[in-house]
Formats: structure tokens, C-alpha cells, sequence
């Protein structure tokens, strides 16, 4: 069997799905439509009926489903991804729809097998999921293939806790969410069952691109002579849902993918790929998502007053460059103190209305242990804790250590072990939704997962961007008398979200610093504060 070569590159982008919330002001006849189909009383404008002692008009139409009367219009395709009580709801071309289990369908009627009645799989082959009844094989209907996979929220931290290993680290969630649900959307059977374990249904934010501060894309590169073999349903999807650049390229040398990237994270990300490794004659695609920030700080810090301070690990005193403020009470600023951490939060400008932060978690005691057991709802608890400098009585003094590094994050080796194993196996990776059915005796498959992320934490502000790579081969406080003090002078975790909907965009942690014997002839002379 011959294999083929796709590479897959992405740099975080998000998209969520519109609320739903009802929309009681679809009309009927003039009327609110029914929620149900309980015919009263017909008469020369339609059907009617009674719901909660008021007239309701019953849609005929086409669009017959129970969401209609909620607004939304019905699926077209049985695939649930969310059920409530008013019903079990698809998401079609990125918006909420209907789906009507009264029609449910199932494949095994073209092939003269009638649908199951459970959702109980015995066996999956290349037409789809089977079961048995009655001593009988049926198939499997359309709504059982449910994507109803609630969305893990300790996914963000998943790769901080697998690569707990004491040095600094950076990673971007969402890029790598973004690069599963790209690749998820090529994907069958038991390929697509094992990523949609991983990250669930949710829909991930959708930004826009504003200037030289925050860039989002995707693009998918095909090598000229593999072009007609992808699936135009594929691209047609990805361009319409993931706003995708489709290029059709002649892979002689890296230079068309390395500048799309350096471009994308706003030239944080140079040179990513080798020329050996797009010219490799198995190389057919390379499907990106990129992200990036360049964004500087609502209350920017004094570059005269950054100095040498003491910063601790495991016992050890080392001079760090450290950017302080005195007495502060801008709302910029937030914190948190108890007997087992620290917690600062610095906020970014807004942008077009667009509104980041940085947070950093300093465990008073072990961080590779605070690790170990934060959860979504850790950060949930600590956002219910936070106090705002603008709230002192004599302000917040304030100091954190400057950083620089990139990290390249062992990627395969994690999501082999969180369960998506199908997909780097050239014998039973499906991705038959990628590829034309005359390719598919030729098996694509994921060759590797490479994911890179660069920071730079100054007194100006943060820049960061990531980018992750799937090459693919066939085959309240007490009254204060004094200011209160912040000093970030531990090794700690830190994450950078958007604060409208909380997206974590970076998240990583920081054991080594700038060393300030490094960076002290870059500042003027001035005292030293060491403490």
C-alpha cells in the first residue's frame, strides 16, 4: 500500500456558536408558531393550536422541526451535538439548528438493512456504525453519530500537567483545539470518535484579525499535483467555517509556507519548517491555524524603575530583572492572597473593543504540585477571589520578573496518550472525509504533531504566537494600613485569555527569568532594590 504525506500546521484561531437563547418572535399566521404539532382547528390560513391557553399557528412549511418556533431553522442532517429540553440540536454552516429524530435516517436503508431502534454499535466498517436486533444487523441511525461530548475545560491546562518538568513551557489551547477541529472535520468512524473525545462539541471563538496586534488564519496548502484528490467539500468547509486561505502550491521549498506563517504570527515565527521537509515527495498538505499577539500593557510599567530582585527556586536565590510599580490603584491591576498563593492580574489595551489579561498563579509553596491539581474551576474559584488595586486604601506594590523563551511541546507523544491514537496509525487512520474515494486505497495518515510557541514579557507589554504542526504521510480584605504587596518572585504559572468569554489563548509556566547581570547594561544606572 502506498502512503501519502500531509502536513498540518496550525496557529491558534477560535469560533463559537450563537447563543440559544429563544427567539419568541417567529410568527406564524401572525401569531407565535406552536411548539408542538397538536392540530385544534384548520381553516383557510393553516393549522392552529392551543399551547398555554393561547392560539399558536403550526408550520407546514419545509421547515417543520421544533426549533423553528425558537427561531432557528431545521438541520438538514441528523447529527446532534447538544440536547435540552426543548429538543436535540445540530450545528450546520457554524449556526444552531433542528434536528428532527422524527425523520431519522440511517445508511443501511440503500443497502436493504433497516435502521436500529438503539444506539448500540456492534461493529463499524468503511459504510458506517452497525448494531444487531431481532438476530439481525441494522444500521446505526443518523442522530446516535451524537457529537454529545461535553467540552472538557481542564483541556487548557491537559499539556501543562503531561509536561511537568520544572523548566519554562508555553502553549497555546486553542491552536491546538483549532488543529484538532480541522483535522476532526476530515475524519470518520473511529478517527473522528477519538479526537471528538478529546475536545468535545464546543464551537470555538471566532475572531477577526486587527492590525499589527492580533492575527488569526487558516490555510490549507495542497501540492499542485494532489489538488484534485482533496475533496472539495473539504475545502469548501474550511473556507467557509474556518475563514481558510486554499493554495494550491508547487512544494519546491518551504519559502511560501514559512513566510504565510512568519506573516501570520506577525513575524513572531520565522523559518518553521525545513525545505527537506515540504519538497519530501509524500508531503501533499499542509493545513494550518495561526495566532498571535502583540498587545501592550493599559498601564504600561516604568522602564527606570526595573531592577535586579531576588527570585527563588527550590532554595536558591538568583538576581532577576524585574519590572516593579509602587503603590498602584489602577484597575489595571487585580489580586489574590491567601496562605497558598499569589495571584496577580495585569490588563492588556483593548483593541477595537477586543480586551486580554495576563495572570500569574505563584504557589507559595511547590508549583510542579499546584499543577498537578489545577482545574478549570481552580481558575474559577480564584476569579470570584480577585480584588482590584483601584479598591485599595493605599495601593499595591507590585513586582514580576521579565521572560523570554519559546517552547516546542511533545504533542504526538500527549495526544497518543489522551486517547487519539488512530490517526498517526497509517493502517487505521480514516480520513475519508479529506480525500476522494479513489484515493482511499492510498491511507493518510498523521505522521507527526509539532507544536511551537514563543513569549515576550517586557515593561511595554506581551508578545506571543504559537503554531502547531501536523505533518501527514499516506499509508474582600481587611482595613489596610499599609500598601499591599505583590511580589512575584517564585517560579509560577501564568495565563493570557481574552476577558470577555475567558478563551485562554497561552497558558505556561516560568521557572527561569532574564537574569539581571544580562540585562543591567540595558538600563541606566540607578539603585538596585534586592529584597
Amino acid at each position: 500500500m502506498k502512503y501519502l504525506s500531509f502536513s498540518l500546521l496550525t496557529l491558534a484561531l477560535f469560533y463559537t456558536p450563537a447563543s440559544l437563547a429563544a427567539n419568541t418572535n417567529k410568527k406564524c399566521f401572525g401569531y407565535p408558531c406552536c411548539k408542538g404539532n397538536k392540530v385544534v382547528l384548520s381553516d383557510d390560513y393553516g393549522q392552529w393550536g392551543i399551547e398555554d391557553g393561547y392560539w399558536c399557528g403550526i408550520n407546514t412549511a419545509k421547515d417543520d422541526c421544533f426549533s423553528v418556533a425558537l427561531g432557528y431553522p431545521c438541520c438538514t442532517e441528523n447529527r446532534v451535538v447538544y440536547t435540552d429540553e426543548s429538543g436535540k440540536w445540530g450545528v450546520e454552516d457554524g449556526k444552531w439548528c433542528g434536528v428532527d429524530t422524527s425523520k431519522d435516517e440511517c445508511f443501511s436503508i440503500s443497502l436493504g438493512y433497516k435502521c436500529c431502534k438503539s444506539c448500540d454499535v456492534v461493529v463499524t466498517d468503511k459504510s458506517g456504525k452497525w448494531g444487531v436486533e431481532s438476530n439481525e444487523w441494522c444500521g446505526i441511525k443518523d442522530s446516535c453519530n451524537s457529537d454529545i461530548v461535553q467540552d472538557n475545560g481542564d483541556f487548557d491546562f491537559t499539556f501543562l500537567k503531561m509536561e511537568n518538568n520544572k523548566t519554562n513551557m508555553l502553549y497555546s489551547p486553542l491552536s491546538i483545539k483549532y488543529a484538532l477541529k480541522m483535522l476532526q472535520e476530515g475524519a470518520a468512524n473511529n478517527t473522528y470518535d477519538e479526537i471528538n473525545k478529546v475536545i468535545g462539541n464546543t464551537e470555538l471563538t471566532k475572531y477577526t484579525s486587527i492590525g499589527d496586534n492580533l492575527s488569526l488564519a487558516n490555510g490549507l496548502f495542497i501540492r499542485d499535483s494532489f489538488y484534485d484528490y482533496v475533496k472539495s467539500q473539504y475545502t469548501d468547509l474550511l473556507k467557509k467555517k474556518y475563514d481558510a486561505d486554499v493554495m494550491e502550491d508547487p512544494f519546491k521549498d518551504a519559502t511560501n509556507f514559512n513566510q504565510w506563517i512568519e506573516d501570520k504570527t506577525l513575524g513572531i515565527i520565522k523559518n518553521l519548517l525545513k525545505d527537506e521537509a515540504v519538497q519530501d515527495p509524500l508531503t501533499k498538505i499542509i493545513l494550518a491555524n495561526a495566532l498571535a499577539i502583540d498587545m501592550k500593557w493599559y498601564d504600561k510599567f516604568d522602564f527606570k524603575k526595573t531592577g535586579g530582585r531576588n527570585f527563588y527556586i527550590d532554595n536558591q536565590r538568583i538576581t532577576a530583572t524585574t519590572m516593579y510599580k509602587k503603590e498602584t490603584r489602577s484597575s489595571a491591576y487585580s489580586f489574590y492572597v491567601d496562605d497558598d498563593i499569589t495571584v496577580l492580574t495585569l490588563d492588556l489595551e483593548k483593541y477595537q473593543g477586543l480586551q486580554f489579561e495576563f495572570m500569574a498563579i505563584m504557589p507559595n509553596q511547590n508549583l510542579t504540585n499546584y499543577i498537578e491539581n489545577v482545574t478549570k474551576e481552580t481558575i474559577n474559584q480564584i476569579d470570584d477571589e480577585l480584588r482590584s488595586a483601584s479598591a485599595t486604601l493605599y495601593g499595591v506594590n507590585i513586582s514580576i520578573p521579565k521572560f523570554k523563551f519559546s517552547y516546542d511541546l511533545k504533542l504526538k507523544d500527549d495526544l497518543k496518550k489522551l486517547g487519539i491514537k488512530d490517526v498517526f496509525d497509517r493502517n487505521k487512520s480514516d480520513l475519508s472525509k479529506m480525500v476522494k474515494e479513489n484515493m482511499l486505497d492510498q491511507n493518510l495518515y498523521v505522521s507527526d504533531a509539532i507544536h511551537k510557541a514563543d513569549i515576550e514579557f517586557t515593561e511595554e507589554g506581551v508578545k506571543a504566537a504559537a503554531v502547531t504542526v501536523f505533518p501527514m504521510a499516506p499509508g474582600s480584605a481587611p482595613p489596610q494600613k499599609e500598601p499591599v504587596n505583590i511580589f512575584i518572585n517564585k517560579p509560577f504559572m501564568f495565563i493570557i485569555r481574552e476577558k470577555s468569554n475567558n478563551n485562554v489563548w497561552f497558558t505556561g509556566n516560568v521557572y527561569e527569568q532574564n537574569l539581571w547581570e544580562n540585562d543591567e547594561p540595558l538600563y541606566e544606572p540607578k539603585l538596585n532594590y534586592i529584597y
